[in-house]
């Protein structure tokens, strides 16, 4: 299933109103898990969910659950929807600390970077009802490892705002390669006491790349609020 999973995602991405698709397998490699897909809004999530099932069915005879396929649709503000009845994680509450009020919700304020030879640091700021969250992650200064650095310290800086019996952790970070926009798109795992969940959210970026990371990380919890 490995090997194929590149071909799928490349078949996903030549959908009409697709930007970029991202397959994840289960633990073994022999099954697809989720599928994420990055869309535009020229067409509705019901109409691209089925044509991915029919796809896959028809190339490579692999029959596809619906509820395994999230799409996030982009504004052209630079925000990002992922369908209700779609993608069903959701639709569901992070937990009881951060109950949904109009005024709390989580805000970036600031993303502040250094580099230091070959390792880089990043510095995000949040805040929630006027209550202050901060976090720093630092690691090796690759492309790919500066946003999930952002990630990961947006996600230090949001459990701030749990309670004990709650965490947020960075599964995966990607940055999305469209015609005419580019865009990030961010996996977050919240652990309970009883449950584990994945959410996504998404950002348009321009030429803030820790902003953007921030915001796609923010959309995902926000969403879910």
């Amino acid at each position: 299933m490995r090997n194929v999973v590149q071909e799928i995602q490349s078949e996903i991405s030549s959908l009409a109103g697709v930007i970029s698709a991202h397959v994840v397998l289960s633990p073994d490699g022999l099954e697809i898990d989720e599928i994420h897909v990055v869309a535009t809004y020229d067409r509705a999530p019901k109409q691209i969910v089925r044509d991915i099932e029919s796809l896959i069915l028809n190339t490579h005879n692999i029959r596809i659950d619906h509820k395994k396929v999230s799409i996030a649709q982009l504004h052209d503000a630079g925000a990002a929807d992922v369908a209700p009845d779609v993608e069903e994680v959701v639709s569901e509450k992070v937990s009881e600390t951060l109950e949904k009020h109009p005024d709390e919700r989580i805000r970036f304020v600031s993303a502040k970077s250094n580099t230091y030879g070959l390792r880089w640091e990043v510095t995000v700021e949040l805040d929630r009802g006027g209550i202050p969250a901060s976090a720093t992650a630092n690691g090796a200064a690759t492309t790919q490892n500066k946003a999930r650095l952002v990630a990961q310290a947006t996600t230090e800086a949001l459990n701030n705002y749990l309670s004990e019996k709650e965490a947020v952790a960075v599964e995966e970070v990607h940055r999305v390669d469209g015609t005419r926009h580019r865009a990030v798109m961010v996996m977050l795992s919240v652990l309970t006491d009883r449950t584990e969940k994945i959410l996504v959210g998404s950002s348009l970026m321009e030429d803030d790349m820790p902003r953007a990371v921030v915001q796609a990380t923010l959309d995902a919890v926000n969403r879910a609020i």
